[in-house]
């Protein structure tokens, strides 16, 4: 930033050339379109860098999902479509198993 203020003020200063500055102002305009230019390249650059981590995240996500689907196709085999699934029909058993004893004690009241 005092960079141009130090250039602008030395050249009016100096007298390098009078009123209209024509020739400064083309400088100044040139140094516009340069800088410009390389803050879009370097925006292009960046771009392309965020869009790489994005592609990757994407990826990430469909295989989370992909395994979320297969979890729950999963979860459903071991529980059962139905009421005769092997993990439910293993607790009903079990269930049954803890009623019966209690049953045969009686009440203790």
């Amino acid at each position: 930033m005092l960079h141009p203020i130090i250039w602008f003020g030395c050249w009016i200063g100096f007298g390098v050339e009078h009123y209209p500055y024509g020739l400064l102002t083309m400088i100044v305009s040139l140094e516009a379109i340069f800088l410009s230019t390389f803050v879009l390249i370097s925006q292009n650059r960046a771009d392309a860098s965020r869009q790489v981590v994005a592609d990757q995240q994407w990826r990430t996500v469909q295989e989370e999902d992909q395994q979320n689907v297969e979890l729950l196709d999963l979860s459903r085999q071991i529980l059962g479509a139905d009421e005769g699934g092997p993990l439910r029909r293993a607790l009903a058993r079990g269930s049954q198993r803890q009623r019966q004893p209690a049953a045969e004690l009686g009440s203790i009241w």
